[in-house]
């Protein structure tokens, strides 16, 4: 590897001076002193202490929007979803409000009146689908701040919820995951209430921790 060469080449070279210095000395270089001048300078010549020839982690090179592992967990381009801090008037339109009407188009799988889903942008898996609301909800834990307890709010989540089983036992039948996030450190990027549908592969746990 790129770190044994520069160390085996300090090594070389520290061998080399101890080598130009005997003659010079009066006492011999004991084996404890050569071991440790060999050390010093291999390490000189270490890419620890080099940062210029230090290798990028695969996350420090390719990081975009989405959660979990490359394309459908693969290594080669870990992803991170990173929490978007909520903007100021959570009324505000969302790309997903945009797509609800149409403006934006989307690889959809499913909708009725009061829900819609479609398949997302920057899948983690082979299944990754997003179940939203038409009625616009900022987060799941402002839904009574915005739309009070009523019976019809319930029935509107208890909805999404059955809409996502469906989905997931249609694409994923052995098995999927919903997940929601809520807020910056619950990673939410888009503030319209979206439920993740996962699956068509083996999932890990505990999930993004």
């Amino acid at each position: 590897s790129l770190r044994n060469s520069m160390s085996l080449r300090g090594g070389a070279m520290a061998c080399m001076l101890v080598g130009m210095l005997r003659p010079f000395t009066s006492r011999p270089l004991t084996r404890l002193a050569m071991s440790s001048l060999v050390m010093r300078s291999a390490s000189a010549f270490a890419p620890a202490q080099q940062p210029w020839l230090q290798l990028k982690k695969p996350a420090e090179v390719a990081r975009c929007r989405g959660g979990g592992m490359g394309k459908f967990g693969g290594e080669t381009a870990l992803r991170a979803e990173t929490g978007a801090t909520p903007p100021a008037d959570l009324s505000g339109d969302t790309i997903f409000g945009k797509i609800i009407r149409g403006e934006i188009p989307s690889d959809k799988v499913y909708e009725d009146d009061l829900c819609l889903a479609f398949k997302d942008v920057a899948p983690t898996a082979p299944t990754h689908i997003l179940v939203i609301p038409k009625q616009r909800i900022s987060q799941l834990s402002k839904t009574k701040e915005e739309l009070g307890d009523s019976s019809s709010v319930k029935e509107l989540l208890g909805h999404i919820m059955l809409v996502a089983a469906d989905i997931g036992n249609k694409y994923s039948p052995n098995g999927f995951r919903t997940v929601i996030n809520d807020g910056k450190e619950g990673c939410q990027s888009v503030y319209h209430l979206h439920v993740h549908v996962i699956g068509s592969k083996q999932l890990s746990w505990p999930p993004g921790v």
